[in-house]
């Protein structure tokens, strides 16, 4: 616990915030596990996260940042990825007890929403659910649920649902005609993919108008549409992005692929494509850029908002919103906080902070 306080302590600062909202975010989502909330004398957490939350709710008031409360982590595991705290097969939908916990988090993150009513604007109730594992109308049921607790404490923040990795075209069997002030989340990334993998940097780029246009085309009268989750990267060689000791599709070193997958004769993870942006040229500076140009330019014009993963990272410059700004592959914003209310689609200029 020690060592997580010293983390929690110097990761996420005041300074950090007021750097965000001084390139121009106005909206951060701060993902949480559900071992903040609950925990069980058998798992491997540990919890004495909610102080920390609460202390930057109140940096975020004196900021002027909206923020988002993530449950990215589900008892059992909602789609046994390292993200939802630890890679197992997953078995959250299986146990009346797991869904039970998870709508215990829900309950406590949206008391925090509602004791920190100036600052937190939305609830996302659970992080990536997995289609693959469970019938949709079971996620739908959760869903529904949950969107019953968060309504009975409160009508003003945003309720957010991931569309559990369907295509926009099958979004409107996740949402019920009765919800109302709800946000769809979609994460867009160009990396896990073992064709969009190969693609040249040109090829990127379009690639980004061809997976935005279904979620353009949506319906959003009754459902805004917010990117969770995208970033500059378009390799898979940043430090454990697959999993720990996992390797990478780039250098053909991830379970399964039997050879090397990026758009060039040498594939390594070095120079443009390593951890030191120090060693970037500025050819491929110049496509990071137009990258996440192209990326804000729909997003940001067409869409309720974005979220960019993540804030800062150690050692991931292209998952790395700050440095990004700084190096001058993100752009500032010169807008500063703007709330959407329940009948608009205000622009939300976001980051994660993933502590």
């Amino acid at each position: 616990l020690r060592q997580l306080e010293d983390h929690w302590d110097t990761f996420v600062t005041k300074e950090h915030l007021e750097t965000l909202a001084e390139s121009g975010i106005n909206w951060i989502r701060i993902p949480i596990g559900y071992w903040a909330f609950n925990l069980t004398d058998d798992e491997p957490f540990v919890n004495g996260q909610v102080p920390y939350i609460e202390r930057i709710l109140g940096w975020a008031q004196e900021t002027g940042l909206k923020v988002e409360l993530d449950l990215h982590g589900a008892p059992g595991s909602q789609n046994g990825y390292d993200n939802s705290g630890h890679r197992v097969t997953p078995e959250w939908l299986h146990s009346r007890t797991n869904v039970d916990r998870t709508l215990d988090a829900v309950r406590k993150m949206t008391q925090l929403a509602v004791d920190w009513e100036d600052a937190v604007y939305g609830i996302q109730i659970l992080n990536e659910p997995s289609r693959w594992k469970w019938p949709v109308s079971d996620i739908l049921e959760f869903y529904n649920e949950a969107y019953d607790i968060v309504r009975s404490m409160t009508n003003d923040v945003y309720f957010v649902i991931h569309d559990t990795f369907l295509g926009p075209n099958e979004w409107s069997t996740l949402v019920s005609s009765n919800w109302t002030n709800a946000l769809m989340d979609t994460h867009i990334y160009q990396m896990f993919d073992n064709y969009i993998i190969t693609l040249n940097e040109t090829a990127h780029i379009d690639m980004v108008a061809t997976m935005a246009e279904n979620v353009t085309r949506f319906d959003r009268s009754s459902i805004g549409v917010v990117v969770g989750e995208f970033s500059a990267a378009t390799h898979d060689c940043t430090k454990y992005i697959n999993g720990l000791g996992r390797g990478s599709r780039w250098e053909g070193t991830l379970e399964y692929v039997d050879h090397p997958l990026c758009p060039f004769e040498n594939c390594t993870c070095t120079g443009d494509y390593g951890s030191d942006y120090t060693g970037f040229s500025d050819h491929y500076k110049r496509f990071l850029r137009r990258y996440i140009d192209s990326q804000l330019s729909i997003y940001d014009r067409e869409l309720a908002g974005w979220f960019y993963w993540n804030f800062r990272t150690e050692s991931a410059p292209e998952w790395d919103y700050m440095l990004g700004v700084e190096q001058g592959w993100i752009p500032k914003f010169s807008r500063t906080a703007i709330p959407m209310t329940s009948d608009e689609e205000s622009e939300i200029s976001a980051t994660d902070l993933v502590s």
